[in-house]
């Protein structure tokens, strides 16, 4: 895993400038001179509200797989579950292709000399825990904040969540049949697939109704890391419209054409926001506010874990 050379090939390149021209053309709709009125009167007990908010979700998460792993018989303790959960954030927030979630795998065989297959294994199916949890809480949030009068896009991007769940749930299911019942010669590709449904069934019925609760719970307070960034920039909004506006983009990270979504999740915040008619400098302080929090606290952050944590596999290697 060479992040140096992930981060400078023309696939990241190209996702970066994509990102950049979107932020280019958003930034040039925007007065400046108000922004940073706005920017000087944020409530900083609240703004540090939204940080807690948002580190609770992502420990909480990283308690959630940490059942996952105890599931397959890896016991992880929580800080470290914790600091590759982060890490693994951090290198989707420099690459595309959630090349992150691969990372996960990597950092887990560093640290219990398990399958990178078996640790993907259980990031795949977190990952359909998450999609769940986030469509059904953004179809609640959304109904809840706009009544019969739901824009027909956020209809569309439920629907196509659904199906997108649904498909993931046909796939995991059609690769355990298939894969009970084929016979590889190939010996290292058929161990890296037994390894990877090892971690497919990291889900168990004592374990079920914790991990769905988790899943819920992480992405409502994560949710209220937008709703208490409205609160520091003295916006009068539903609490759960501030769950709707962090889960809808959150979603959008989820597409692999740029790095966490850079780009592409700050134009459509400004669209979500844009449906409780806030003008768009407002909207781009609260973007800007959720930014610093959800993309840029974790690179900063994430490099210095990264150079800490490499430096210690480093140094194990030798």
């Amino acid at each position: 895993m060479d992040l140096k050379s992930q981060i400078l090939n023309k696939r990241t390149i190209l996702s970066f400038i994509i990102s950049l021209g979107i932020l280019l053309y958003i930034f040039s709709k925007i007065d400046l001179d108000k922004l940073i009125l706005i920017l000087k009167h944020t409530k900083i007990f609240y703004y540090f509200l939204a940080i807690v908010m948002f580190y609770t979700a992502i420990l909480i998460r990283s308690y959630r797989w940490k059942i996952f792993l105890k599931n397959v018989n890896i016991d992880l303790k929580l800080k470290d579950a914790f600091i590759v959960y982060y890490l693994s954030m951090f290198v989707n927030s420099l690459v595309p292709a959630k090349l992150g979630d691969i990372y996960r795998g990597y950092l887990l065989k560093k640290k219990t000399n398990k399958s990178i297959s078996l640790g993907f294994g259980t990031v795949f199916i977190e990952r359909v825990f998450d999609l769940v949890a986030m469509i059904s809480l953004l179809f609640i949030s959304a109904y809840l904040s706009f009544k019969s009068d739901i824009p027909k896009e956020i209809i569309y991007s439920i629907k196509w969540g659904i199906i997108i769940i649904l498909f993931l749930i046909f796939l995991i299911f059609g690769f355990l049949v298939v894969n009970s019942k084929i016979t590889l010669k190939n010996k290292k590709l058929e161990a890296i697939l037994i390894n990877f449904e090892k971690g497919l069934k990291s889900v168990k019925l004592n374990t079920l109704h914790l991990l769905i609760t988790l899943s819920f719970i992480g992405w409502f307070i994560e949710g209220l890391t937008i709703y208490f960034i409205f609160l520091a920039l003295n916006l009068n909004l539903e609490i759960l419209f501030g769950v709707f506006s962090d889960l809808a983009s959150s979603l959008l990270t989820a597409i692999p054409i740029t790095p966490s979504g850079l780009g592409i999740v700050e134009y459509a915040l400004m669209y979500i926001l844009k449906l409780k008619n806030i003008d768009e400098n407002t909207a781009f302080a609260v973007l800007i506010l959720y930014r610093l929090i959800s993309y840029f606290s974790v690179v900063l952050f994430g490099a210095i874990m990264f150079y800490i944590v490499e430096g210690n596999i480093l140094k194990e290697s030798k």
